[in-house]
């Protein structure tokens, strides 16, 4: 009664402690690692497409369509590169300046 009062351990509590403390860690780094490991070398393995190649692929894709008679497929991938190249557009000051003045 008076060691949980004083508050006095086992001498081997402590190092127990201590071991369930190092065998959360170490679990918790082996689940984190490989997560993290793959999302970083994921990105870079599969680098997404420029604008430049997105837009170039759509052309292509409109072409193909036309020669195969889909007129309508081929307006359509030729909308769709249009607006692609407006999203890849390169803001210019005038675009991104504030509308009212300080």
């Amino acid at each position: 009664m008076a060691e949980a009062i004083m508050g006095l351990e086992e001498p081997g509590s402590r190092s127990r402690m201590t071991r369930s403390k190092w065998l959360l860690i170490v679990v918790a780094l082996t689940c984190a690692v490989p997560v993290l490991w793959f999302t970083a070398f994921r990105s870079a393995a599969e680098a997404p497409l420029t604008c430049d190649a997105q837009y170039e692929a759509l052309v292509k894709q409109a072409k193909a369509q036309l020669t195969n008679g889909n007129r309508t497929a081929a307006i359509n991938s030729l909308i769709a590169a249009r607006n692609k190249l407006r999203d890849c557009e390169t803001p210019s000051a005038k675009d991104v300046a504030p509308i009212w003045r300080n």
